[in-house]
């Protein structure tokens, strides 16, 4: 079933992109004026998501700082994002009955407080699981903030300004990677770890003073039952899925493994398919569902979902990899890896609004295919030269993913967002969302299960250390390209449904 895209799309896009009486009629051009308090509400929820996707990108950065601060190994190390990444994913499907059941003003007090309280025990952390619980927590606070951005802005936006407006909140959360990488290796060369916690403070003081001044309620709010049953299938899901494949992976990487300990690594995927399927179910048997699945009937949305999801896979994966391989296997700083990728996140963030500029004058087509074939090419020149080249070289194949994913990421949420009815705009959201982190979380787990296999039994320094290091970011490259034909036939598809 087709959403009439015309009359029940909460901001939307004509399909061709443009809107002639905000050009012809001067009180449809005051209609269309984006307002003061509008701007405040998308900087302020886009604060909170920026530090959350930030500090992610700077842990990444972090890595082998932690793993010689806390004696860790990989795979514990990269629960700092994966476990960030997995609470954000549960977290977000919540939004949609968080959003109809209080005020906007108050879930975005509540998010700003969790990230500030997180900070705080983030940078006092005495040991790694109390630093881990740091981002957890932070985790809560980012997962409500980041879908309330969105749907603010799809559903108080003028038609005209959605995609401009969607690819400045890209934009906003899109600094993060152009600063995470280089702000991670300059204040771990010079001071460790903590200071960078500390710096969210004052950002997220700012963002709660504006958020508090400028967020208005789009809707009136609704008494509503939250389905705690579904909340917990979905959650037993997510995590048992990246639970399993992580276990998995460290029984391969540590080359033996007990009978119990093999079935707990088989049982958890196991389980979590379950659980979906269960949650599934009970959802589409509902008449209070924790999401209404049903916007999945729309093929332009469902497309689109893919699509955004497997891009931020490749992304994350993107973030991490690189790091890890010119720090580990080329023997750089993390100041180094850090500036080596700052010009190709600088290039993504600054091609989300302007991707979204595009968009609305001339449809979604050209910049999300345009972004979805320059994103593949860049993916499979990293897969096949990517290990062997130089720091300068691996950075410009970076530069070019960067430029295709920031053409089609955004735009991809905004044509896939402009389809879906406008009662159902939270829930799109909430997927939307929670199918991005939990690729994220998904791309962590493999990734990092990838490299480490390869570091298996051997010391950390050596050149077998770094040999398997070049040979797990080999692997890795590979699956990210192998994902890049699925956004591309993905958005192939979605872009079909509209034609």
């Amino acid at each position: 079933m087709s959403v009439d895209t015309q009359h029940n799309r909460p901001s939307g896009l004509p399909e061709d992109g443009h809107e002639a009486s905000a050009s012809t009629d001067p009180a449809g051009r005051a209609r269309h004026k984006i307002s003061g308090k509008l701007v405040g509400s998308i900087v302020a929820t886009a604060i909170l998501s920026f530090l959350g996707l930030l500090l992610e990108i700077v842990v990444n950065i972090l890595f082998p700082a932690l793993m010689s601060d806390f004696g860790i190994t990989m795979s514990a190390v990269s629960w700092m994002t994966t476990g960030y990444l997995l609470v954000v994913s549960v977290i977000m499907p919540l939004s949609g009955y968080l959003q109809r059941r209080f005020t906007a003003r108050s879930l975005f007090i509540t998010a700003a407080v969790t990230v500030m309280a997180g900070a705080v025990v983030a940078a006092m952390a005495p040991a790694y699981p109390v630093l881990l619980a740091g981002r957890l927590l932070q985790g809560i606070g980012t997962g409500i903030a980041t879908p309330l951005m969105f749907s603010i802005i799809m559903m108080q936006a003028p038609r005209p300004k959605v995609g401009m407006l969607m690819g400045v909140g890209g934009l906003i959360l899109g600094i993060a990677p152009a600063l995470g990488p280089t702000l991670g290796g300059a204040i771990g060369t010079l001071a460790g770890w903590r200071p960078i916690f500390w710096l969210n403070i004052p950002l997220l003081v700012i963002a709660l003073i504006v958020g508090t001044r400028s967020i208005q309620q789009a809707t009136p709010t609704r008494k509503e039952t939250l389905a705690i049953g579904q909340l917990v299938l979905l959650a037993l899901g997510l995590v048992g899925l990246v639970l399993g494949i992580e276990r998995i992976g460290a029984l391969v990487s540590s080359g033996s493994a007990g009978a119990a300990a093999l079935a707990v690594a088989i049982g958890l995927p196991f389980v979590g398919l379950v659980c979906l399927a269960l949650f599934v179910r009970a959802a589409n048997r509902s008449e209070h569902p924790l999401i209404h699945l049903n916007v999945l009937r729309d093929g332009t949305y469902a497309w689109s979902l893919v699509a955004f999801a497997c891009l931020q896979f490749i992304t994350l994966g993107l973030g991490y990899v690189l790091p890890t391989y010119a720090q580990m296997a080329m023997g750089h700083t993390s100041l180094v890896a850090g500036l080596a990728v700052l010009p190709a996140a600088v290039v993504g963030a600054a091609f989300a609004p302007l991707g979204g500029v595009i968009l609305d004058h001339v449809g979604a087509r050209v910049p999300i295919m345009t972004g979805a074939v320059v994103a593949l090419v860049a993916a499979v020149l990293l897969a096949l030269f990517g290990v062997g080249v130089n720091l300068f070289l691996l950075a410009a194949m970076y530069l070019l993913f960067m430029l295709g994913f920031g053409l089609a990421f955004a735009n991809t949420q905004t044509h896939g967002m402009a389809h879906v009815a406008q009662h159902l705009t939270p829930d799109a959201t909430a997927m939307m969302n929670t199918c991005q982190q939990f690729a994220g979380a998904l791309s962590m787990t493999v990734l990092s299960t990838i490299v480490a296999v390869r570091q298996s039994g051997l010391t950390s320094g050596t050149a077998a250390f770094q040999h398997g290091t070049r040979s797990g970011s080999a692997g890795g490259l590979a699956v990210l390209a192998a994902v890049a034909v699925v956004v591309l036939v993905a958005e192939h598809m979605g872009l079909k449904k509209r034609d």
